[in-house]
């Protein structure tokens, strides 16, 4: 579809976004270890906060291999934390296709140690034809420790979860 620029418009489905949404909430207060789709998710092990379609909200208590050698959590980590969560923002839109990001932009404001908790939110700033730019941030303590931004491609390429998500049963 053209949009009045003459540029195509990627599609979205609104039943897809609708599942998408209505899957993650059973996991709603859940440790995302138990998430059915293998991704860094897993690994990260948070709990899901909020979801809604172009926002998630995570918290996650922040482990021994999580740190630099000083033993704050490593930017890093912190970098596959707000990447994950955007991603996952933009996988509840209603997309058929992969996401890639471009480009990770991170502002480090402050620290976390093992043990403590952090919460990590995404949410799409803005959805264009073929490009949004997603915003997030890490909280401990209701401080932001960092914030990052990112330009996500919507590519033409399937992404591995639309299939799985189009055959749960919800």
């Amino acid at each position: 579809m053209e949009n009045n620029n003459g540029q195509c418009r990627k599609e979205y489905s609104v039943e897809l976004s609708d599942k998408v949404v209505k899957l993650m909430k059973l996991f709603l207060g859940k440790k995302l270890s138990s998430f059915p789709i293998q991704c860094v998710t897993k690994w990260m092990d948070g709990t899901l906060l909020e979801v809604e379609r172009g926002v998630i909200s995570m918290s996650v208590i922040v482990r021994p291999e999580m740190t630099n050698p000083g033993g704050y959590l490593h930017g890093g980590t912190q970098g596959a934390m707000l990447d994950d969560a955007m991603g996952t923002a933009c996988a509840t839109l209603g997309y058929e296709t992969a996401f890639l990001s471009t480009n990770l932009n991170i502002d480090y404001l402050g620290t976390a140690k093992a043990g403590d908790v952090v919460t990590v939110r995404a949410f799409v700033y803005r959805e264009g034809n073929s490009l949004m730019h997603v915003v997030g941030e890490i909280k401990k303590d209701d401080v932001v420790i960092a914030k990052g931004q990112s330009n996500v491609f919507i590519s033409n390429q399937p992404a591995d979860y639309v299939n799985f998500i189009k055959n749960f049963n919800i």
